[in-house]
């Protein structure tokens, strides 16, 4: 699956409104397993650790937050085995959306972010 395909556009919009529901709900974190299976029941296969899931997480990311000053929604989505998001979401945080400090430091302010932007009393 190629960025700029229908397909790709396709799984991005599903992953957009997983993402975005389970934000409302105070719903996460959510392990990248089950949103690989949350995608794969409505027609998208995209392994949980793949190049696919981390351009998707970025672009819905990005999507959700065009000038990056709201929260990413991809730090709800975290590793099985540590309960935090892996390497490629840190790398987004600092390359891409300026966030700055430990790996502690930004997955925490994230998570108000979430709180803070997207949750529904």
């Amino acid at each position: 699956m190629r960025r700029g395909t229908s397909e790709y556009e396709a799984a991005q919009e599903a992953m957009a409104e997983i993402l975005l529901e389970r934000a409302r709900n105070g719903d996460w974190p959510i392990q990248y397993g089950k949103l690989s299976k949350l995608l794969e029941d409505e027609g998208h296969n995209i392994p949980a650790h793949s190049v696919e899931m981390d351009h998707l997480l970025a672009d819905v990311s990005h999507q959700e937050s065009t000038d990056g000053t709201k929260a990413m929604l991809s730090a709800m989505v975290v590793l099985k085995e540590k309960g935090e998001p892996g390497a490629g979401f840190y790398r987004l945080a600092r390359e891409e959306f300026g966030r700055k400090g430990d790996n502690v430091t930004i997955w925490g302010e994230e998570m108000k972010l979430l709180a803070h932007d997207f949750r529904q009393c």
